[in-house]
């Protein structure tokens, strides 16, 4: 079922600013943005070498932080910046699905997050340790990482 860990989500109040500590300070490369409209949210995909496919940071960002229906405006608010997931990438979404619900996992199937990228799950976080753990397919060619060019 699990192939790797693909990131962990940080919500950010101002993905510029936060780029200071992930890229200035740590030295992590931007090898991606994008704005997730399904999502609500901007996101800064970072990773050591600068590359998709490795472990990643992703910087996200509320379009709109008074929209309290968006769960990350809502978690910014109530909060404040912090992990909001780890996202892990399984060998099947479909089958993967229907294992962690017959082991009686709350999920939330999400749709895609853009054309042509499968679907994926959530686990709510009061059953994983507190943890809102995320199962996507890996994208093919990363869908995300061409959108801009690197910082």
């Amino acid at each position: 079922m699990l192939d790797r860990i693909s990131h962990i989500g940080v919500i950010v109040q101002d993905h510029t600013q936060a780029l200071g500590f992930w890229r200035d300070v740590l030295g992590l490369k931007q090898f991606a943005a994008a704005e997730i409209a399904v999502e609500g949210i901007r996101s800064v995909f970072l990773s050591v070498s600068g590359e998709p496919g490795e472990m990643t940071i992703e910087l996200m960002q509320p379009l709109d932080k008074s929209d309290m229906n968006n769960a990350v405006a809502r978690r910014l608010a109530e909060k404040g910046e912090g992990i909001y997931h780890l996202c892990l990438v399984v060998d099947d979404i479909p089958k993967s699905t229907a294992r962690m619900k017959a082991l009686g996992m709350p999920l939330l199937e999400r749709a895609p997050v853009e054309a042509g990228v499968p679907g994926r799950w959530l686990v709510h976080p009061r059953a994983a340790n507190g943890v809102m753990v995320e199962g996507i397919e890996e994208w093919s060619g990363t869908a995300l990482a061409g959108r801009v060019p690197k910082a």
